[in-house]
């Protein structure tokens, strides 16, 4: 009963104004730092090359590039390094020499991914996956600048998502799994200013290690597994994403 005592007790304190306020004042303090939002496309390929899965419509040739989707990323101000001197300064209340030549971000984005299939015609794979959270570490030259070089690293969570492989004669057989995954980037920005709305266009390369090394065959107890149904899913490769970011006005600047 003593764990039961606790939660509840600790349920009550968030439900408290003291605790209400105090989840309020979290809220306040991560997004203080938010510096922008913005959405994103993501075209993908394998790399290397995948023996069991291949992308694009199916009845087209097999092919490894060409799964891709959308996602939604916040970004975050993390600090500021050095002097960048040849920066042009718009504002007229700001000094020349608080311009900053490197910027750093924390960036927390979501993406749904799909466009894969069997390269094995005896059976029907599809679905999608999903990043969620992807974490990501970028350093920006010249954040000042109109065009501005950046590279990071990035990890996060891949979860797969409605997966399903239908065989000859019609049996459905539901996929699960998930894994972690990591890899790098590196890009460009395109700042643009209006007033005081903000907003910049990106494209930004990369490379990803994904591989769900075991999958979960949910409900599938009962029923022989095929030999010739993979038994991972890697979908490590390059990445290209490319979007739009939005200036997020924080009080004081």
């Amino acid at each position: 009963m003593r764990p039961l005592r606790y939660l509840v007790a600790g349920a009550l304190l968030l439900a408290s104004p003291r605790g209400a306020a105090a989840q309020v004042g979290i809220l306040e303090s991560v997004f203080h730092n938010l510096d922008n939002v913005g959405g994103f496309w993501v075209y993908a390929g394998f790399l290397p090359h995948s023996g069991v899965m291949t992308a694009g419509k199916v009845g087209a040739p097999p092919q490894q590039s060409g799964f891709q989707g959308p996602g939604l990323a916040f970004m975050f101000h993390l600090g500021t390094a050095g002097v960048d001197h040849g920066a042009h300064v718009a504002l007229a209340s700001a000094r020349r020499d608080s311009v900053p030549a490197w910027g750093f971000e924390l960036v927390l984005a979501y993406a749904r991914i799909t466009g894969f299939r069997s390269q094995d015609p005896s059976f029907d794979l599809r679905g999608s996956f999903m990043e969620l959270p992807r974490l990501a570490w970028f350093a920006q030259w010249h954040p000042a600048r109109r065009f501005s070089p950046f590279f990071g690293m990035h990890m996060g969570l891949l979860q797969l998502q409605s997966v399903a492989i239908y065989d000859t004669s019609g049996a459905l057989y539901p996929v699960a799994g998930s894994t972690y995954e990591v890899g790098g980037a590196v890009g460009g920005a395109v700042h643009f200013k209006a007033g005081a709305e903000s907003f910049s266009l990106f494209v930004q390369p990369g490379y990803t290690l994904r591989n769900v090394v075991s999958l979960d065959w949910g409900g599938q107890n009962s029923k022989a597994i095929p030999a010739r149904f993979p038994r991972s899913l890697r979908f490590t490769g390059w990445e290209i994403a490319a979007g739009i970011e939005f200036g997020v006005p924080r009080p004081g600047h």
